[in-house]
């Protein structure tokens, strides 16, 4: 499937110990605590990120916009990631 900006998306199986690229959006902030949050990923993947209270903040603010998550696989049943960095577009308020 190819969306709007030209991004392909592609289902396939997951290696433990492995990175991945992941799109898609926060559909949840399941733990909170600034230090290591965990958020849930298109209602199926448990993300584990380390963020500071500001970033928390914003993680919050666009939990629903797309983004891509770079995550190391910790687990894949149910799958579970270490996510080292969101990569979100730009704010819909800015969208030109």
């Amino acid at each position: 499937m190819i969306d709007k900006m030209g991004i392909e998306v592609k289902q396939g199986k997951v290696t433990v110990g492995e990175t991945y690229p992941l799109y898609g959006i926060i559909t949840r902030i399941v733990d909170d605590m600034p230090g290591c949050t965990t958020i849930e990923i298109n209602n199926q993947v448990l993300a584990h990120i380390s963020v500071s209270s500001e970033y928390l903040e914003l993680l919050k603010k666009r939990a629903f916009e797309p983004a891509i998550f770079i995550a190391k696989i910790t687990r894949v049943e149910p799958i579970e990631c270490e996510c080292s960095t969101i990569i979100f577009g730009k704010p819909a308020n800015m969208a030109a």
